[in-house]
């Protein structure tokens, strides 16, 4: 577990450190225009070339994790995560090397986008299949506090840089501090990957049936619905997680006009007290399940979005924070549970292809989040409620994918003569059959 979960915190480390240094600087570094706005919407634009290119790593990681195991995976998915990471500590601005600038910056991107595409399938089942099934929502939990853990961790980082140097130290060099101290996590999880177990499903899969040779192909053959409903019910999550991190930042610091730390404290706050939220909303998926946490939780979200970015308005610390922080919580409640969601809509011997291909997917759409988001705020002239709006459509579509796949689940409990299961392979032959 202390593997994924450090896995998992260097994945959103990542996450949050790219997206709220590209908001804050990378616009100024990498591309300088006269706009500060068309500035950091390209740089924001980055993040969407990563995102692209973890679809790719899902899938050619989640080929091998359903083939060769999931714990050797990990250790690559650390690499390619973890040395793009601290190059960008490294990498020359464009006042120094021009446009090769941005192209490596890119490139760097890409990779660290492959990596992350095999990262969360992983770390999410090294710990779900070997724990008892009626405690997977509580386990399943655990990686998932990687995210405020990382979001915390990189907006810690960025803003002690900010407070201990003025704004030209920052912009010049000081912005690289956090991606090179990356190393040193890198360098834990390598070695605590190195004593990881395999996990426990996977084991027993091995021994009784075999793995799959094209698990891709099983997986659009066998199990095509509850893939696509799985991919409905994750664009909540890819949207929101993207609007309420980089996005936000970036509305505070170019049209609150609050200072950059503002803008890094009003979304940090949040995550320290959703914190310790994580694990009892996973304890709640186990006692009132999984599926149905998970819908009223994306519900949630959509009936806290307006007032989130009324709040947002007023420029005051305490009202932005009690906004991010209530719709965080919703947040929170369908993430909680999301690997564990996943999980069980699929057998082991096609799972990691499953959860990495629903997840990376629904990634795009996270990628692309940010510029188009960040560009509807322009077109508005800082109004937001467009944005809002996009946003309250896009949860309650992933709410009615999730019921769906509950629908389509208990519709067919009715017709099985042993009455409903909580075993992942099951979830998914009857998904599948009904």
């Amino acid at each position: 577990m202390l593997a994924s979960f450090l896995g998992s915190t260097f994945e959103w480390f990542d996450f949050g450190l790219y997206g709220t240094t590209a908001a804050l600087v990378f616009g100024h570094v990498f591309f300088p225009t006269q706009s500060s706005a068309i500035g950091s919407l390209l740089a924001l634009t980055t993040t969407a070339v990563g995102f692209f290119a973890r679809p790719i790593g899902g899938l050619v990681f989640g080929h091998f994790g359903d083939r060769v195991g999931r714990k050797k995976l990990l250790i690559l998915t650390m690499l390619l995560m973890g040395i793009p990471t601290f190059v960008i500590g490294l990498l020359p601005g464009y006042a120094t090397i021009g446009a090769a600038a941005p192209v490596i910056l890119l490139f760097l991107r890409v990779l660290q986008g492959i990596g992350l595409g095999g990262e969360y399938a992983g770390a999410a089942l090294a710990t779900i299949e070997s724990v008892p099934k009626e405690r997977r929502g509580f386990f399943g939990a655990i990686p998932q506090l990687g995210n405020p853990v990382g979001g915390i961790f990189s907006s810690g980082l960025v803003l002690l840089c900010t407070w201990l140097s003025s704004d030209t130290q920052y912009e010049d060099w000081v912005w690289r501090v956090p991606f090179l101290l990356s190393g040193i996590l890198l360098v834990y999880t390598l070695v605590v990957r190195t004593r990881l177990a395999e996990s426990g499903d996977f084991t027993r899969l091995k021994k009784k049936r075999g793995v799959e040779k094209a698990p891709l192909i099983t997986l659009l053959r066998d199990h095509w619905a509850p893939l696509l409903l799985a991919l409905g019910a994750r664009a909540a999550d890819a949207i929101t997680g993207n609007v309420v991190g980089p996005v936000v930042t970036a509305y505070i610091v170019t049209y609150l006009h609050r200072s950059d730390s503002i803008g890094i404290v009003g979304t940090m706050i949040p995550s320290i007290i959703c914190l310790p939220m994580m694990l009892y909303l996973g304890r709640v998926g186990d006692r009132f399940g999984v599926r149905r946490t998970f819908v009223w939780s994306v519900l949630s979200m959509a009936v806290t979005t307006f007032p989130l970015f009324a709040l947002l308005q007023t420029g005051t610390l305490f009202w932005m924070v009690l906004g991010i922080t209530v719709f965080r919580l919703c947040n929170s409640a369908q993430f909680a549970v999301q690997s564990t969601f996943l999980a069980e809509l699929f057998p082991t011997e096609v799972r990691y292809t499953a959860v990495s291909f629903v997840y990376q997917v629904g990634s795009i759409l996270g990628g692309l989040t940010p510029p188009v988001a960040y560009a509807m705020l322009v077109a508005s002239d800082g109004s937001p409620w467009w944005l809002a709006l996009a946003v309250v459509v896009s949860v309650l579509f992933s709410a009615a994918c999730a019921a769906v796949i509950g629908l389509r689940i208990s519709r067919a409990d009715l017709r099985t003569p042993d009455g409903p299961s909580t075993d992942g392979a099951d979830l998914a032959e009857r998904t599948t059959r009904a």
